[in-house]
């Protein structure tokens, strides 16, 4: 039967579209949370950012706030002093799937499972950094709706640059002359600079005569750090600014000849010419390492020692508790409640890629365990230490 208008019978209205994508329409997409992290963090941002230093912004999506399985990705806005917004996109997508969720903790705990943007220098120097999300949006397609959700201001302050002279010591085995390779430097000033509380490093090295030669016992340490100490007394003499942290490094000459690392003191106050030395080399998976230098968390440990740090007693057997104040239970970086996770932002040139390290699986540097990075703890007992040895001032002309 046709349907002539003024005929009485009601026109039907036409279906309303849903909108199209993967957000369900009553909400859009929901955020669990935002973490701006340079080392180590919680999700409520509670660890302190140091000014220009590498930052990584991790954005957690809610997996189940979809209506379908796909790929999303999002852009951020910052601003600086009451400044426009400048938009920064995410480094990577991922795949969200309402029928196989993930929890909020394996999203920290991998770094592919978070939405991550790494901040710009002109974002992260000092001062008050604000952060919105933009849009969220399928890669190649049109924004998602997205539930409100707000970032609260972080701040980013200044500090003091990590004064650092590492002393490479050349020996003899036998008839053999051996040095440490130009790797090991390389990984130790990486590792610092990931890791430790600071934006720069006034960093140098060389390479001397050892007063020693293999094969090593016990008081081989002892010899190499009274070498470092009397350079290190010769060269502040002649102008090195006074504050610079001295460390010897030596190479364990494949395996055959060990040092093992020594701090001279752990200082209580501030004492930069605390020496400390340590040994080098390839790790083959020495304490969970399998990239190419132990030099370097294990350099990180010993000049931890030097900033007063002690150890947690982790692994019990193997180690002495004299950090009686060391919160996290096995030498962790996190309580059993995985309030923390680290963060390792990478290093381009040694193709060390940006990493999520869990709190349960990484031990605190100061330890003996495998998996090592600094814990919440450590971090900024280190840069409160980092501060006063600031304070003393640069060398008397």
């Amino acid at each position: 039967m046709c349907v002539h208008r003024g005929s009485g019978v009601p026109r039907l209205k036409p279906r309303k579209r849903r909108p199209l994508g993967l957000a369900q329409p009553q909400t859009g997409v929901q955020v669990r949370g935002v973490e701006i992290v340079q080392c180590v963090q919680d999700v409520t941002n509670s660890v302190p950012l140091v000014a220009d230093k590498a930052t990584l912004v991790r954005l957690y999506l809610e997996p189940t706030s979809v209506s379908q399985p796909g790929q999303i990705t999002a852009e951020i806005a910052w601003s600086r002093s009451g400044g426009g917004d400048t938009f920064l996109p995410a480094l990577n997508s991922l795949r969200v799937d309402p029928g196989s969720p993930f929890s909020l903790r394996e999203q920290r705990e991998d770094i592919d499972k978070s939405l991550n943007f790494r901040l710009p220098a002109a974002a992260i120097g000092a001062g008050t950094l604000n952060l919105r999300i933009s849009r969220i949006f399928q890669p190649g397609g049109g924004d998602l709706p997205a539930a409100a959700f707000n970032i609260a201001p972080v701040t980013f302050a200044a500090a003091p640059p990590l004064r650092i002279r590492v002393i490479g010591l050349r020996y003899k085995a036998g008839t053999t002359t051996v040095t440490p390779a130009a790797v090991h430097f390389s990984y130790l000033r990486s590792f610092l600079n990931r890791a430790y509380p600071v934006a720069a490093l006034e960093w140098s090295h060389m390479v001397v005569d050892a007063d020693f030669a293999a094969p090593f016992d016990d008081s081989t340490v002892d010899l190499a750090n009274a070498q470092i100490a009397a350079l290190r007394s010769r060269e502040v003499s002649s102008g090195v600014d006074p504050r610079t942290h001295y460390y010897g490094l030596v190479d364990d000459n494949a395996s055959n000849n060990f040092m093992r690392g020594k701090a001279f003191a752990i200082p209580g106050t501030p004492q930069p010419d605390t020496v400390a030395s340590g040994p080098a080399g390839v790790p083959n998976g020495f304490a969970g390492d399998r990239d190419a230098s132990y030099a370097d968390w294990y350099g990180a440990h010993e000049l931890g020692h030097t900033f007063g740090r002690f150890h947690p007693g982790f692994p019990p057997a193997a180690q002495d508790a004299s950090d009686p104040t060391f919160p996290y239970e096995n030498g962790c970086i996190s309580k059993p409640d995985n309030k923390y996770v680290g963060v390792d932002t990478g290093d381009h040139e040694l193709g060390l890629p940006a990493a999520a390290l869990p709190g349960l699986t990484y031990h605190d540097v100061m330890t003996y365990a495998d998996n090592q990075w600094l814990s919440a703890y450590t971090y900024q007992a280190i840069m409160t230490r980092l501060l006063e040895e600031d304070a003393l001032g640069p060398p008397v002309a």
